[in-house]
């Protein structure tokens, strides 16, 4: 066991963790899981990878979200000093700063492809066939089936909405 940031942490193999969302799952709980892009780790093909990772852990709801550097943070400072801050002007650029757009310049990612893999890995985990094979597993669980499918969904309904969001904000940002 390790300590990070004050807190003990003992790292867990995916068994570990499928076992944990199987505990979650045999009490009827729908699991939702969030995932950030963007960590200096991530290179292309990162989207796909959390898709697959996220359908192995038996996820039944995916949050993807952008690594985002907050102002006084030490991420902040750190990508700041790296000169990886794309949007600085305050307060008109705080409405980015939601987590859900690409405020950083990313490691090994350029804009085009960070935005590439976020709607990848959407795509991927609210594929129809998944989106399906997620509800007939609450069906047979007994774990809130039309929830399940009504929410994922409405998920797979945002997908469009989302892409062109992010459009927006790349063409608003001259990026």
């Amino acid at each position: 066991m390790t300590a990070f940031n004050g807190f003990r942490y003992r790292p867990r193999s995916i068994a570990d963790v499928v076992r944990e969302f199987q505990l979650i799952r045999e009490k009827r709980v729908l699991v939702v899981d969030s995932f950030i892009i963007g960590l200096d780790i991530d290179k292309p093909g990162i989207g796909k990878h959390v898709a697959e990772v996220a359908h192995q852990y038996g996820v039944d709801y995916l949050n993807m979200l952008f690594l985002t550097p907050l102002p006084g943070t030490k991420l902040w400072k750190k990508m700041e000093s790296e000169k990886r801050i794309r949007l600085e002007t305050f307060p008109g650029d705080w409405k980015y700063y939601a987590l859900t757009f690409p405020v950083a310049r990313y490691k090994h990612l350029s804009l085009d492809w960070i935005i590439q893999e976020m709607n990848s890995c959407n795509r991927n985990f609210y594929s129809m066939p998944r989106i399906l094979k997620r509800t007939f597993s609450s069906l047979w669980g007994q774990r809130h089936p039309l929830i399940s499918l009504i929410v994922n969904f409405s998920y797979w309904n945002n997908l469009r909405q989302n892409h062109k969001i992010l459009m927006d904000f790349k063409a608003a940002t001259g990026q």
